[in-house]
């Protein structure tokens, strides 16, 4: 019969940031995390928390954020690296309250610094696929999320709650088309202006073509796109009313728009008058016509069809939504204060951000887009592999990175170009019908 093994708590502790360490280090860049800032620690219960350990926890914890609690993910963390074996002194060594104490004084801007390393990763993984004609395509969008209940006064809840709804957040994302991965955030209030949240990310930004909804469509946000050096793409709204100065082609010209400076100036928010855009009008299959309105005046360089396709573009941050919904489940959250909200936030666009650069290394090696590989399907494999490192050599370990590029390269999504449908989703249910009761009648006729 095979003895026990007797671990102290210390051995189990350098066990599992032993592991962490190999982890990270493998993860990232050669010598990144050497040059991260140290982490000091203050009390016996956060001191086992190094740099190492907390990012590996804390992407780990992203990963399976649908967990009932934090014990939950400690647990899981440590047995995926280690094995079952440290489990009965986990709780002793990596403890629920110590993990919460770290991340309270993990630094933000250390965090950001990673992210924007995973960013810079898949961007060389990408090369030229990353830019169009020079700029990167970015996407804003919104997304109203529930936050912990303490947060309330910090945030509010809906009208229509009338204060007795939960708390939410308005999340604002700046999100790369190209290379799928999100570039900067902000939490505001509910029921926050959206173009109030987008302006603190223009000026984060280099030189972008700005992709956005209708919501956004206002002449004061277009200046501010174009005095932090930007383009813009959107969709006119439905009462706009432009007047035409020089008609470019089919569907295709030079417009003049208005704004209400007398409504401005109350605000105190300086605007002009006028401003000259283009506009190009579609209409497919099944919708309304669209009236696109950009800043991009050049017919020659930029075609109306590659207008079209652009705006098509803006789609993929709502599939980004989708992601970290159903995939990430992120509104799981194991924080209650403000700090802990942001740091667990960072920590979901780290993980989104290191799969999505595997994804696009995979791409590169099977001439494909970065959007051609599933997200979901990848997330769960990269998740196995990181485990992996910590208990490989260090020549293995280059061998398990080329089997998870290899792999991610089978992960395809179908596409399925030129598909459209009835926008009328009764229409279609009532085709639907009449196709069934057609049938059946048929069939009995036949009998």
């Amino acid at each position: 019969m095979k003895k026990s093994v007797a671990w102290s708590d210390d051995r189990v502790h350098s066990f599992f940031g032993s592991s962490a360490k190999r982890i990270a280090e493998r993860l990232m860049m050669p010598g990144f995390t050497n040059s991260l800032k140290v982490f000091l620690a203050r009390g016996s219960r956060e001191r086992r928390f190094t740099i190492p350990v907390l990012l590996w926890l804390g992407i780990f914890g992203a990963a399976h954020a649908g967990m009932r609690s934090m014990e939950a993910i400690l647990g899981a963390a440590c047995a995926a690296v280690e094995g079952a074996t440290c489990l009965p002194l986990r709780a002793v060594t990596m403890t629920q309250s110590g993990w919460s104490r770290a991340k309270e004084r993990m630094s933000l801007g250390l965090l950001r610094r990673v992210w924007r390393e995973w960013i810079e990763v898949a961007r060389a993984a990408a090369g030229k696929v990353a830019l169009y004609r020079g700029m990167r395509l970015v996407a804003f969008d919104k997304k109203t999320l529930q936050v912990p209940e303490s947060l309330w006064t910090v945030f509010g809840s809906h009208r229509g709650c009338r204060g007795e709804g939960p708390a939410q957040a308005e999340l604002m994302v700046a999100y790369d088309v190209c290379l799928r991965v999100p570039l900067e955030f902000t939490l505001g209030k509910v029921r926050e202006d959206e173009r109030f949240l987008a302006r603190r990310l223009l000026r984060k930004l280099p030189t972008a073509l700005v992709l956005v909804d209708s919501g956004f469509y206002s002449i004061e946000f277009f200046a501010e796109i174009g005095r932090t050096g930007h383009e813009f793409l959107t969709r006119m709204r439905g009462n706009g009313r432009p007047r035409l100065l020089k008609r470019l082609g089919p569907d295709d010209a030079l417009y003049e728009i208005r704004a209400s400076v007398a409504y401005w100036a109350e605000k105190g928010v300086a605007v002009p008058g006028t401003m000259t855009v283009r506009i190009v009008k579609v209409q497919w299959k099944g919708f309304r016509p669209v009236r696109i309105v950009t800043s991009l005046l050049d017919p020659e360089t930029f075609t109306r069809e590659e207008l079209i396709d652009l705006y098509h573009r803006r789609w993929h941050i709502e599939t980004f939504f989708r992601e970290l919904t159903h995939d990430v489940e992120f509104e799981h959250w194991h924080t209650r204060t403000l700090k802990g909200l942001y740091v667990e936030m960072l920590f979901y666009m780290i993980y989104v951000s290191a799969v999505r650069a595997h994804l696009a290394e995979a791409a590169k090696q099977a001439e494909l887009l970065p959007g051609h590989l599933s997200f979901s399907r990848a997330a769960e494999f990269c998740v196995r592999a990181w485990c992996r490192m910590a208990k490989v050599s260090p020549e293995r370990t280059a061998l398990l990175r080329t089997e998870l590029t290899e792999y991610l390269a089978r992960t395809t999504i179908d596409i399925r170009p030129g598909r459209s449908f009835e926008r009328d989703r009764q229409k279609r249910r009532l085709e639907s019908r009449k196709k069934k009761l057609q049938a059946l009648k048929e069939k009995k006729h036949a009998a």
